[in-house]
């Protein structure tokens, strides 16, 4: 049932004054109590609600019909502020209401008693009798207490309908096992049952409000994927709100990039475990060129099912920036400065791609047919590779050179290795496999060979002082930078620390002193810290001044 007939028959049973009950059956997610609560209060502004008051009841967790009953006086508010949850203010207000209503001799049973204090076994018996023509919603039938039986539910709502005058809405999943009394008794109770199954498109219209940023490309991503929990699309749009303006003033590929695969990685980090179906998101964001169907990588038969989902959503290839998206949607918010970072990476690599024979034009050779072209797509590679490699990843790499050798290309492929060492020498870290190798999708041997050669070769030229600067400055440690301050004299530790003034000073000495304090230390490390502690027993020993200096940094004076 479309949500325009269901919202149809809504407003229907709601500007009628006969007392009538209505059931809304779906699915668990999909948006009932979201939808009735939304097309109340449009009801309500349209001034198509008969009744003056309506109380909203979850039975999760009641246990009894007194409390039931309560409850629902409980939670009585005026038709005009239907929208907001009942309070303190609105439970004053039906007590006072009930109070006027038995009488001038019903306030001996509450003299000198404040109102919140009126909470007394009469006030409980008498307040039911307060529930003439109201409007009630019951959610959550399903849930209910243990000791509160489905057919005293039931048989409380035909009291409600046919004695107290009120009209009746209850909420209830389709599928629940525990429902069994409801089946039964139904025929006698329900005037109106309505089928609640939206398709993804309408889930997304009442999850989405229209002032959500790129409200029509992210209800197409969201439908694209068969999304219909409305918990899940709440936790997609409150994501796309919180990082769409950190791509401001970014090419405009970023934003959907990020929307993109925001859309795709909450599905499946919050869905994937109760659907296997559904892709993992450990599953999507360990993978490189492996998506496309290059390399030698086996994967399972559910997996293949997986990539065919994936193929089919375009999704091509995990980057550095989607990355940085898996983890906000695990933690629920992004770290803007790694945001950023990883952005404008991207951002540059973009504005590469779009020059008249990009890489990525180039790659759409291989993507876009079944033709045997395969003289045409190396070429085409090969000539944008040659003018793009000063933004090209080197997973982009990797997957290149893959694809060449795969198709009896193995001397382009070593051409273009040897072409992207000599147009990124002077970003050394390109190289440091430690770092852009973390999921192990960089794996053709002759570029790690070169890779590994051209970053030790010039590491091993820097000098402590420079291997501390970078550290200092977050560029992270490695094993070339590791050797060379083990290899660092007791005499050099002394002259960086005593001429290094300023911030970095302390930077440099718990850089040095860390190493030894790890779990598993290696040699290397212990002797890291250990000449790096002489030589501040060295510097402690000049002064007192030098020697308080020197135990701030939790080093013993004495050797």
């Amino acid at each position: 049932m479309s949500i325009e007939v269901i919202k149809d028959q809504i407003f229907h049973f709601l500007s009628s004054e006969q007392p009538e009950v209505m059931a809304i059956k779906g699915e668990w997610g999909v948006g009932k109590t979201f939808s009735w609560k939304k097309f109340l209060q449009e009801a309500n502004s349209k001034g198509k609600i008969k009744s003056d008051r309506y109380s909203y009841v979850s039975l999760f967790g009641i246990n009894s019909l007194d409390s039931f009953k309560y409850t629902i006086f409980e939670n009585v508010i005026k038709r005009d502020i239907i929208g907001t949850e009942a309070s303190i203010e609105t439970f004053k207000s039906n007590t006072t209401s009930l109070i006027e209503s038995l009488g001038r001799n019903s306030f001996s049973l509450f003299r000198g008693a404040p109102i919140i204090k009126s909470l007394t076994p009469a006030i409980e018996a008498v307040s039911f009798l307060s529930l003439n023509n109201i409007l009630i919603c019951i959610d959550d039938l399903e849930r209910k207490g243990k000791s509160l039986d489905i057919k005293d539910v039931l048989g409380l709502v035909s009291l409600l309908k046919e004695q107290k005058k009120c009209k009746i809405v209850l909420l209830l999943n389709d599928g629940e096992t525990g429902l069994e009394d409801y089946e039964k008794y139904r025929e006698k109770v329900i005037d109106i049952e309505l089928a609640f199954t939206p398709v993804p498109a309408e889930c997304a219209s009442i999850a989405f409000s229209e002032k959500t940023p790129n409200y029509s490309r992210l209800k197409d991503l969201t439908t694209s994927l068969d999304i219909r929990n409305i918990r899940i699309l709440k936790r997609i749009e409150r994501l796309v709100t919180l990082s769409l303006p950190l791509t401001e003033g970014f090419e405009p590929e970023i934003s959907d990039q990020v929307m993109h695969s925001l859309v795709l990685y909450t599905w499946c980090y919050f869905l994937s475990k109760s659907n296997e179906e559904i892709p993992s998101l450990e599953f999507i964001t360990n993978k490189g060129y492996t998506l496309l169907g290059i390399g030698d990588e086996d994967v399972n038969e559910q997996q293949k099912k997986w990539q065919t989902i994936l193929q089919s959503y375009n999704y091509t290839l995990t980057d550095e920036l989607d990355l940085v998206v898996a983890k906000a949607v695990k933690t629920g918010y992004f770290i803007e400065e790694e945001f950023i970072l990883k952005a404008s990476k991207k951002n540059q690599q973009l504005i590469a791609s779009k020059s008249e024979n990009s890489f990525s034009d180039a790659w759409r050779l291989y993507h876009d047919s079944f033709n045997d072209n395969a003289d045409e797509v190396i070429n085409s590679l090969y000539e944008s590779f040659k003018k793009n490699c000063k933004y090209i990843t080197p997973l982009n790499l990797n997957g290149t050179v893959t694809l060449f050798r795969e198709l009896g290309e193995d001397d382009k492929a070593s051409e273009i290795i040897d072409l992207y060492i000599e147009n990124r020498k002077n970003d050394i870290e390109t190289f440091n496999m430690e770092e852009i190798n973390l999921f192990g999708d960089v794996n053709d041997q002759e570029l790690i060979t070169k890779f590994n050669k051209i970053y030790n070769q010039t590491i091993v030229t820097k000098t402590a002082r420079q291997v501390l600067e970078d550290i200092a400055e977050k560029r992270g440690s490695s094993k070339n930078a590791e050797m060379v301050l083990a290899k660092t004299s007791v005499d050099e530790y002394y002259e960086i620390f005593k001429s290094e003034v300023g911030r970095n000073l302390s930077s440099f000495v718990t850089t040095c002193l860390k190493f030894g304090q790890f779990v598993n230390a290696t040699e290397q490390q212990k002797e890291i810290s250990r000449r790096a502690t002489e030589a501040l027993r060295k510097i402690s020993a000049e002064s007192e001044i030098n020697k308080r200096r020197v135990k701030k940094f939790g080093v013993s004076i004495e050797g």
